[in-house]
């Protein structure tokens, strides 16, 4: 069982220097800040004329050939090309980053085929591939430089935690589709893989500073230098403070956010076959929430605000060896530690994980890469009362609860046909003390018929194991009168629930007719058995006050089904300066019920992803110093609660009138005047989204 994050951290209001953070406020109530911002522009653009230079560098997107030949790393853990991948995989360039309105990064995975990216509220973000929608959507790994970002209470990504410069981002590799044989459970849909820069590709300083009617205000600053001979380092800084994304019931909606992050990273080459990397980073953010709040009297549901306040630091340090026989090998470790309070509970998260993998190719055909993992998390939980009244809506039995992942895999690439075809297969074991032991293989062929035509099969059996929020949390969702005292609606986790699996079958085709056009379609098909839903169970008494009956609803292996469709993808570049961009997706979602099941949890499932995704975009290189890029995304409507679709067009202005110096105008959401994006079954009200413009000056020297 998933469950919404506002439901788990309800903050109060934090200090910010010498304010306090008010959901309603505006840019005004926040004069030191909006003056540093002001004389930031003021001073960046003397100092860019002071630096102007004839020739400004070509921002122009990379060509499909260079784009083809980029080595990615998120299908097999090894780099190869991207032509050589039998996987759905898109990869987000630092063109695609640039060209982008975006200031975050679920605003930039809107562009992937197959992808869901649905906005919440201001900070709250669904996002999956293939279906399976929620906030916590637990079929979707999420990686930064390859360490899991999951939740450890809920699997999941929480983005609002995942707020890195967007400058720094190397690329980012979103496969549709099974990774489990490398990367283990969860890895179930899809994997999202935000690769950042090495320090050696950042020297010297940049600024960026940013304002708008919804991101009221943003910036940050990063500094990179060098140590002796061969070791690289940068530091950064961000900060941003958003204001409501929206209205609700016609009034602002009380989802403003602020948050702060700082980190570093440090590359160095510590032989010359061996490489070192160490990076870090802390956060706080805070935000706030519209919800429906839970009580044991008349009128047993009220409108509240609710805060979210989280805070962390996280640590990840990876060694990299290559031997002169071309064999690899590398060690990572990571650390990550996290605090999140609410009225009522305080949450507090560890994760300790180790990794080694080698990868060694043995004669001319194969290459071997075997790795061992273990992960262990745990989580201090501590409720209390709110008030009498208004008892903690979510707790957890036991209220300490952790889980232990160990696991290994092998993988072998074998090469016929003096390379043409490539098969790849491969296995993974693993044991969670949650859901006992898996069995997860792999195979994948690659049929390069010639330079321009290539087709790929694979099939795939991935596991998705449960976290505490499935085997252990008590939450009340509702409350209301019966024949005897009160009768409270109650969500049990249960310790016995199975891992989820899915057995997925795939087929792609890429092609590359000339060096300007190229299109690739991914077809699927995925078979799901076990998966998680809650089912009625026998009611209880339960003492006051007041004296109440629960009706429990708890975690079973109770749905069951299927999925089919494909994706689709296009680039041209009909002209030098024109390029433009086409992606569509199909997807048809087919679940039931087991027949032992007596609930209708399998329509909800299914009505929360969109039929039909169509997404545009275009790049025009206007002036020598002049761009303008526009993109349009078109979601189809949703059948929970008949949510109905929605079209958006975003676009960017940016001018460089000096090597130094960028200057960008963004408006997103430009002709829709608002929309809802998403519903969640598990609480939380979702905003209604309006348009927002911004501008934003980036300083580099």
């Amino acid at each position: 069982m998933q469950r919404n994050t506002r439901n788990l951290y309800r903050p109060q209001p934090i200090l910010w220097g010498n304010y306090t953070m008010n959901q309603q406020s505006s840019s005004a109530e926040f004069p030191p800040l909006l003056s540093w911002v002001t004389r930031l522009f003021c001073v960046l653009l003397l100092a860019s004329a002071a630096r102007a230079q004839d020739q400004p560098p070509d921002l122009t997107q990379m060509s499909l050939d260079q784009l083809a030949k980029m080595e990615v790393t998120s299908v097999s853990k090894k780099e190869q090309k991207l032509s050589d991948t039998a996987a759905a995989i898109y990869v987000i360039t630092q063109q695609d980053i640039r060209n982008s309105s975006a200031t975050n990064i679920p605003e930039l995975l809107r562009m992937v085929p197959g992808l869901n990216v649905a906005q919440m509220d201001g900070s709250r973000w669904s996002i999956s591939a293939r279906g399976f929608g929620e906030q916590y959507a637990n079929k979707m790994l999420v990686l930064i430089d390859g360490r899991s970002v999951f939740d450890t209470t809920f699997p999941g990504a929480v983005w609002s935690k995942q707020d890195l410069m967007l400058e720094d981002i190397e690329r980012i590799e979103v496969i549709r589709g099974p990774g489990a044989t490398v990367w283990g459970t969860n890895a179930v849909n899809g994997v999202i893989n935000i690769i950042t820069k090495s320090a050696k590709d950042t020297p010297g300083a940049l600024l960026t500073a940013g304002v708008g009617n919804q991101e009221r205000n943003f910036g940050s600053a990063r500094f990179g230098g060098k140590f002796g001979k061969a070791t690289y380092y940068r530091i950064y800084s961000k900060y941003s403070d958003a204001g409501p994304a929206g209205e609700l019931a016609g009034q602002p909606a009380h989802d403003s956010s602020r948050a702060g992050s700082g980190g570093f990273r440090i590359d160095t080459a510590t032989s010359d076959r061996s490489s070192f990397i160490l990076e870090g980073k802390g956060f706080i953010n805070s935000s706030g929430s519209d919800e429906i709040r839970l009580s044991y009297v008349p009128p047993y549901a009220f409108p509240a605000i609710g805060y979210f306040n989280t805070s962390g630091e996280n640590f990840m340090a990876r060694w990299t060896h290559k031997s002169l026989a071309g064999a690899e090998t590398t060690a990572q470790i990571s650390y990550v530690h996290e605090l999140g309070n609410q009225p009522g509970l305080s949450v507090n998260n560890d994760v300790a994980n180790i990794a080694v993998q080698h990868e060694m190719p043995l004669g001319g055909r194969h290459d071997v890469v075997a790795g061992v993992q273990y992960d262990f998390r745990t989580a201090r939980t501590t409720a209390a009362a709110i008030a009498a009244s208004t008892p903690p809506a979510l707790t957890f039995n036991p209220d300490d609860p952790r889980f232990v992942i160990a696991g290994a895999f092998i993988q072998d690439e074998m090469l016929f046909a003096n390379g043409a075809v490539r098969l790849t297969a491969g296995l993974r074991v693993e044991h969670s003390n949650l859901s006992g032991m898996g069995y997860q293989p792999n195979t994948r062929v690659l049929w390069k018929v010639n330079p321009a035509h290539s087709i790929w099969l694979s099939y795939g059996l991935a596991n998705r194991s449960p976290g505490p929020s499935e085997t252990s949390v008590h939450l009340d969702e509702a409350a209301f009168p019966g024949p005897v005292g009160i009768q409270v609606l109650r969500f049990l986790g249960n310790p016995k629930v199975k891992a989820e699996k899915l057995h997925a079958f795939e087929m792609g085709y890429r092609v590359q007719p000339s060096k300007k056009l190229s299109f690739d379609v991914a077809l699927f098909y995925n078979k799901y058995s076990d998966l998680m839903a809650t089912e009625p169970a026998q009611p209880f008494f339960e003492a006051g006050p007041p004296f109440r009956i629960v009706l429990p609803f708890v975690n079973q292996n109770s749905v069951e089904g299927s999925s089919y469709g494909g994706e689709f993808v296009a680039k041209w570049v009909p002209l030098r300066w024109l390029h433009l961009g086409a992606a569509y997706s199909l997807l048809e979602l087919e679940l039931k019920q087991t027949p032992a099941s007596i609930a209708n949890t399998a329509s909800v499932i299914q009505g929360q992803s969109p039929r039909h995704q169509l997404h545009l975009d275009s790049s025009i290189n206007v002036t020598r110093t002049l761009w303008l890029n526009t993109a349009l995304s078109f979601v189809d409507h949703m059948n929970y609660l008949s949510l109905p679709g929605y079209t958006q067009v975003d676009t960017k202005i940016t001018w460089r009138p000096f090597e130094s110096s960028d200057f960008s105008i963004g408006a997103k959401n430009l002709f829709n005047k608002e929309h809802v994006e998403f519903y969640s079954v598990y609480g939380g009200l979702s905003t209604t989204l309006g348009r927002s413009v911004y501008g934003k000056v980036t300083w580099h020297f």
